[in-house]
């Protein structure tokens, strides 16, 4: 039987794990030209900053998977939310259950802290995705429309 994906929380020794992951969904998203993260800034920003969290996914004492996000101040309701920067899973291990125990681990950790949302982008094309979030009770949010400015 197949060992089922641990997730915890990153730590010092998963920078380089994460910050290929990182890479590996810059090239998935087609963003690998403007991608600039540095192992040295990304342990300084997740570790020292505390800029955002992770939790990594490992099977076989090896990293597979990850979630990236971090925390928006109250909102109307008083009780933050939570951004779901990133969401990886290595591509050996989709549909193997990695994604659903990221996201459950990442639930679990919001109702601790009384988060009240957890909110998320997904490319308009990645349709596996869509349905992934969909199968978890994720909807898509019609009422607003993403906007960016680069500076």
């Amino acid at each position: 039987m197949t060992e089922m994906a641990k997730i915890r929380p990153a730590q010092r020794s998963d920078i380089a794990a994460l910050l290929s992951m990182m890479k590996a969904l810059a090239v998935f998203e087609g963003y690998a030209g403007q991608f600039r993260v540095t192992a040295p800034e990304l342990e300084k920003r997740l570790f020292d900053y505390r800029d955002f969290d992770a939790l990594i996914a490992e099977r076989y004492h090896k990293p597979c998977g990850m979630v990236v996000y971090y925390t928006l101040p109250f909102t109307y309701d008083l009780k933050p939310w939570v951004y779901m920067k990133e969401l990886f899973v290595q591509e050996h291990e989709r549909s193997r259950g990695t994604g659903r125990a990221l996201m459950q681990a990442l639930i679990r950790d919001c109702q601790q802290r009384g988060v009240s949302r957890i909110r998320w982008d997904v490319l308009s094309n990645n349709l596996n995705a869509q349905t992934f979030y969909q199968s978890l009770g994720g909807k898509p949010a019609d009422d607003w429309q993403l906007y960016y400015l680069n500076l």
